[in-house]
């Protein structure tokens, strides 16, 4: 049992003791009275003695919630101790259920860790085919600067020179 459960049990078998010691008559009672001569009525003796009146009728306990909502009312401290105990219980409640929940959003990225792994060697090829293409398209560049530098010497130097453009003879 947890305490808390503990604690309510001990206050419902507490307080329906004390509601039965409450209800029985005491001996100075009327219900005691008829066996020793209380009532106000003289019992002589010789004479057999009046027959005690029945017992009131048993009524059944009270509620227990009833028994532990009177007993919260009355008492502001054990109110107090009661939604503390509850709101230490919830708070734990739900640290649990955010505990299962990662475990089990763990549990999950685990069984699809091929298709995780699957993703980033994807994204790692995407990559890599990247890196050589824009290589492969540097190298296309170099060539062909390389290319339009050699036309454009022997453009300069031979008849194909541009107009307005002089060229200093040895």
């Amino acid at each position: 049992m947890t305490p808390m459960t503990k604690l309510f049990a001990m206050w419902v078998v507490l307080f329906v003791f004390a509601g039965t010691a409450f209800a029985q008559p005491g001996p100075g009672s009327a219900a005691g009275a008829g066996a020793t001569g209380g009532s106000g009525a003289a019992v002589v003796a010789g004479e057999p003695a009046p027959p005690a009146p029945p017992p009131p009728a048993a009524q059944p306990p009270p509620d227990a919630r009833q028994l532990c909502a009177a007993a919260m009312n009355a008492d502001p401290k054990f109110a107090a101790a009661i939604v503390k105990v509850a709101d230490e219980k919830a708070a734990a409640q739900r640290d649990a259920d955010t505990i299962a929940a990662h475990n089990d959003a763990n549990y999950h990225v685990q069984k699809n860790e091929r298709h995780v792994i699957y993703a980033y060697a994807a994204m790692w090829i995407v990559a890599a085919l990247s890196v050589i293409f824009l290589w492969r398209r540097q190298q296309g560049l170099q060539a062909e600067i390389v290319s339009l530098r050699r036309e454009l010497e022997a453009a300069a130097d031979g008849s194909g020179a541009p107009p307005g453009a002089t060229k200093e003879r040895a």
